[in-house]
């Protein structure tokens, strides 16, 4: 999703520009740069790759497409998991610690997180490694623990898996 605020690939519009490029026979290793396939934005609205105009709308449209995803990740946050929003630490520490809170380790936190980490990194944002992570494992373990009647019914057994 990072090379859709760059241009679009004819071919299969959710290919990266390097995944567009590898079946062209018409471009060597020196001119990858130059696939017919991958064109980017100006060059497809206005039929002109080069030139000070080109320039500024492909700016504006990276501008607009980084813009677009930060705000559908911040939609999709409030609207269906404000519990995936931050980076789940502080959370996850007072969890471990005996407290619950119900929905935060759910289905829904884990669906909407993973997908908006996802929105935010190509958008450009700045995430950090291993927070948004560790709330998404915490995630994946609880939802494990449900499937199963020796963890499910035991919070104790719950917080030693997570």
């Amino acid at each position: 999703m990072t090379d859709l605020k760059e241009g679009v690939c004819l071919t299969a519009f959710y290919y990266s520009h390097e995944q567009c490029c590898w079946t062209s026979n018409e471009t060597t290793f020196d001119d990858r740069d130059k696939c017919p396939q991958w064109q980017k934005w100006a060059e497809l609205m206005t039929g002109h790759a080069e030139g000070g105009g080109a320039y500024l709308l492909n700016y504006f449209l990276y501008v607009l497409w980084a813009l677009l995803f930060s705000f559908l990740a911040v939609s999709l946050v409030r609207v269906f998991a404000p519990y995936a929003c931050g980076s789940g630490i502080p959370e996850i520490k007072t969890i471990l610690s005996g407290f619950i809170i119900r929905g935060y380790l759910g289905k829904w936190t884990l669906l909407i997180k993973t997908v908006t980490l996802v929105l935010a990194v190509s958008s450009g944002l700045s995430l950090g490694k291993e927070g948004p992570l560790v709330h998404v494992a915490c995630c994946c373990g609880n939802l494990f623990c449900s499937l199963f009647s020796k963890y499910s019914k035991n919070e104790g057994k719950r917080r030693e898996v997570r």
